[in-house]
């Protein structure tokens, strides 16, 4: 999930301006910092969290906020932050940055993404004791086949009998779900899902009914839920 996110942000271009105001010079969104001026108009990704410093502008915020209805950003009182990764639908705005690298909004979900404690889930942990007892029985087969062998004038070398146990041990299968855990939280986060554990996604894939308190949450378009 971090690595989309990180993605994200380094696919970001800003156009700032110049310190003369009167160019504007195409740059990554990563090299912004505070007190550069960007640019922003109709259909450009808000490049870093700022302040309209001029123009007025409607932006989608459903990136961060699951509303669908665009919200008015405009220079100056209680309406002026703005977002990275938020997008302008109409007019033109210049922003001013007001964060420092690494401290964004997306640096933060970057950040609690990655210092989220994966949890293990219901399956892993029933699994997990599956495997112990199987390894144990195992084991012990193992172990008892040697006395059965010299018995049988069929004695096996060390080689064989290791062989054979590494063999019966199924140890492939619980790293394979672990595996499987991480692809769907990834694929959720593609869908401006987080994810913070797997125990998370293994209870959605039980879920029937869902009730949500806004319906800017379930509207069809550019988000979808």
């Amino acid at each position: 999930q971090a690595d989309t996110l990180r993605k994200a942000k380094t696919d970001s271009v800003a156009r700032r301006l110049t310190k003369d105001g009167k160019g504007e010079e195409q740059v990554p969104g990563a090299e912004l910092r505070i007190g550069d001026l960007v640019v922003c108009e109709a259909g450009d990704v808000i490049p870093g969290d700022g302040d309209v410093v001029e123009g007025v502008a409607s932006v989608d915020e459903s990136a961060i906020t699951g509303e669908s209805a665009p919200v008015i950003r405009e220079s100056g009182g209680d309406r002026s932050a703005v977002t990275g990764g938020t997008k302008v639908l109409s007019d033109r705005i210049v922003i001013k940055i007001t964060t420092k690298p690494g401290e964004t909004f997306i640096d933060r979900m970057i950040a609690l993404v990655e210092g989220a404690a994966r949890q293990k889930t219901p399956n892993e942990i029933a699994l997990n004791i599956l495997l112990a007892s199987l390894t144990i029985v195992f084991l012990l087969a193992v172990v008892t086949l040697q006395p059965f062998a010299i018995y049988a004038d069929a004695e096996q070398s060390m080689i064989v009998l290791t062989a054979l146990l590494v063999c019966l041990i199924p140890t492939t299968i619980g790293a394979l779900l672990s595996a499987i855990g991480i692809a769907g939280m990834d694929r959720l986060v593609q869908r401006n899902v987080l994810a913070m554990s797997g125990r998370a996604v293994e209870a959605a894939g039980d879920v029937s009914t869902l009730l949500l308190d806004k319906t800017g949450t379930i509207t069809l378009g550019n988000r979808q839920a």
